[in-house]
């Protein structure tokens, strides 16, 4: 059996950091500050976790509030549950390719820097949480216990054994994790972003749908 292992931002969603923008904005606002994040900066910072948005654009202000400004974006986000629906979309070919997968009978996993039950949440919006089961939606809730994606990784392939495993990420960091654990990694380059270099990546694509190509 291959198991599959997922990001989900920038993977298999898109438009996300639009309705971050927006609430980051807002919070922004409502916090007194003048500065506001631009696309430009919004692009830059995809993929930190979301206080560093705070620490980049807001240098001179402590680790503390930075903090305090994620948190007020994450009450903002769920008092307002309209936003991110309003941006938020499954990838191109994503559901073609999560479809594929299960249909023939190997597993896939997603592991992401999001809030466990956040997590379902967006995999219910955008319509692919059918795809796993409740042990496969691993979030490790990095944005405020800093827990690891490679412990996660780690763990759950500890007791479970697979002829290979495919690692699928849009960061250094998620190639990282398929190289400590054995996978063979895959780079997706989103068709319109500026990427940081990769050192760890076997395949770099534009197109999910390569991923199709370790079925064969």
């Amino acid at each position: 059996m291959i198991l599959f292992l997922w990001d989900f931002h920038g993977v298999l969603e898109k438009d996300n950091e639009k309705g971050v923008m927006t609430i980051s904005n807002e919070v922004l606002r409502q916090a007194g500050f003048q500065e506001q994040l631009s696309n430009e900066d919004n692009e830059k910072f995809l993929g930190l976790k979301w206080y560093q948005y705070f620490e980049n654009l807001l240098p001179n202000i402590s680790h503390e509030d930075c903090l305090k400004l994620q948190n007020d974006c994450l009450e903002y986000s769920r008092n307002h549950p309209e936003i991110l629906p309003s941006h938020i979309k499954a990838n191109e070919y994503a559901i073609e390719v999560l479809d594929k997968i299960a249909k023939s009978g190997h597993k896939q996993i997603i592991i992401s820097n999001t809030r466990p039950n956040d997590l379902v949440w967006f995999l219910e919006t955008i319509g692919i949480k059918h795809f796993f089961d409740d042990e496969s939606i691993i979030g490790v809730n990095a944005h405020q216990t800093h827990a690891s994606k490679i412990d996660a990784a780690k763990s759950y392939i500890a007791d479970k054994k697979f002829d290979k495993i495919i690692v699928i990420g849009d960061s250094e960091s998620d190639l990282k994790l398929g190289r400590v654990i054995g996978g063979i990694t895959y780079f997706y380059k989103h068709p319109h972003r500026n990427h940081e270099p990769t050192q760890n990546a076997d395949y770099i694509t534009k197109d999910l749908r390569d991923i199709l190509n370790e079925l064969d």
